[in-house]
Order: C-alpha cells, then structure tokens, then sequence
C-alpha cells in the first residue's frame, strides 16, 4: 500500500490528456478500439484506450507492433486537431515522436533519437513506435488517433532483435501507470505548443533524427543505395543527399532505411 501511495504522489497533472482512461485486458487494436468507439460516441478529447495484451497491434507499413503481456504502454489517445490543415497534419508525427523522446530523456542517459518518420531509438535498438490515423472535413483535420507502442519493462525479445525497453537500458522496472501519466504529460504540452505555433517543432524533430548527416543504407525501390540523411521537408517527406550531392525528397513508401 505504501508503495501505491507514492506512486500516486508523482502521478504529473495535465489539463486533458489521459483524465479519461479505457482499459481492457486484451483486444486486436487500441487504434481500431478507438475509432470504433470515435464512430459511435462524443469521445473527450484526451480519452486514452490501453490494453494488457494487443492481439494484432499495427505498425507502420503494414507491420504488426507485438508485445509481452502487461508490461509494456499498449495505448491510442484520441485528439482534436481542428486547427491543422491535411496538408500539414505532419507536425501531429512531430509532436508525438518528440513527447516520447520529452518522456524517455528523462529516464535514460543515451540520446534518443527519432526513426524516419516515427519509430523511437536508443543506441540503434527501437523502443517505442507510433501510428496515427486521422479523419478529415473539408481541407481541415476532424479528428485523430495516436496509437502508441512503448517498451517498458520486457526483457526479451525474441522476433525482434533490434528492439530495446526501459528496463534494458536503465536497469530498473518502471510502474506503468506512472509511465502512462509522464506520456500524457508531455503529449498534451507538445500538443498545446503545436496550437500555439504550427512551426515550433520544425527544427527540434529535424535535430532528433536518427542517423542524420550520416551514410545509410537506403531502399529506393528494388535497390538499395547509399544517403545521407539531411533533414526532412514540411511535409514530412525525408530529404536524402547521394554520392554527387543532390538532394531528393521521398515519401513513406518510396525509401525505407536499411538496419
């Protein structure tokens, strides 16, 4: 008891973010929980949905995003973004991937640095990941879904040998609900300096990418080339430099960094 007890004195207060939680102890998707939910009801702007366990959890390019049971954050935040035009609903992978970095440089000494367009790492081993799906009216954003996979407190990583989590890198278990609080935290202050400013992350996302300024393995297509990643444009895409110093831009589906 006294431990709960302390764990609820560093609970962090946000305004919105995360008051109203959804949990179940398994479920296919968090993301497909909440736009099911989306479809059916008024949902508080803030509202996260969490599991123990995802069944079928979805990553980027089709992947599917899995994790041990009940020991990592397995959660979709639903937000409002009404103030962002379609064409500039980037900044929403801006400000999420960089909350999640707010949230683990303040437990691990690495940098952390961020995966074209949204995967977290440390030391070149992921440990979190994102989705974010959102609806539209008109030229404007109606609302959006931000699912989020953080490897907490997992050892072991059987299909996924790149993988890290907190407890890897410090050493020490972390109490989910605490975790959960710090995220909704950092999530709601990036969102409101979003509101505040469209282009306030612009530099600090470009700062925080992975391997920037360095040769990396690209695949363009079928073949793989050697890039040097320069930043990336206002829309998302990634700026990748060749051997005679052009620089291109790509999209999602157009170039996938070799690891």
């Amino acid at each position: 008891m006294e431990l709960n007890r302390l764990t609820i004195t560093f609970i962090l207060e946000t305004l919105f973010t995360g008051k109203i939680q959804h949990f179940k102890d398994e479920i296919g998707s968090t993301n497909n929980w909440a736009s099911q939910e989306l479809k059916a009801t008024k949902v508080i702007e803030g509202t996260v949905y969490r599991v123990a366990n995802q069944t079928n959890g979805k990553g980027q390019r089709g992947r599917v995003w899995s994790s041990e049971r009940n020991v990592n954050i397995l959660s979709s935040f639903v937000f409002y973004p009404t103030f962002i035009k379609s064409e500039n609903q980037f900044v929403l992978v801006q400000l999420v991937s960089l909350a999640i970095k707010d949230l683990l440089s303040n437990h691990v000494i690495d940098t952390v640095k961020i995966k074209w367009p949204n995967d977290i790492y440390i030391n070149h081993m992921k440990i979190a990941g994102v989705l974010i799906e959102s609806t539209m009216k008109g030229s404007y954003l109606a609302s959006s879904i931000w699912g989020i996979g953080l490897n907490v407190n997992q050892r072991l990583f059987e299909n996924a040998p790149n993988a890290t989590s907190l407890i890897l890198e410090t050493g020490r278990g972390f109490n989910l609900e605490m975790i959960l609080s710090e995220l909704s935290f950092h999530l709601e202050k990036r969102y409101l300096q979003v509101k505040k400013n469209l282009n306030s992350l612009n530099q600090e996302y470009g700062d925080s990418l992975y391997r920037k300024e360095e040769i990396c393995d690209f695949e363009l297509g079928n073949e793989i080339h050697q890039l040097v990643v320069k930043g990336v444009d206002e829309s998302g895409q990634i700026m990748l430099e060749d051997t005679f110093g052009r620089v291109n831009t790509y999209g999602l589906h157009q170039a996938r960094m070799v690891i």
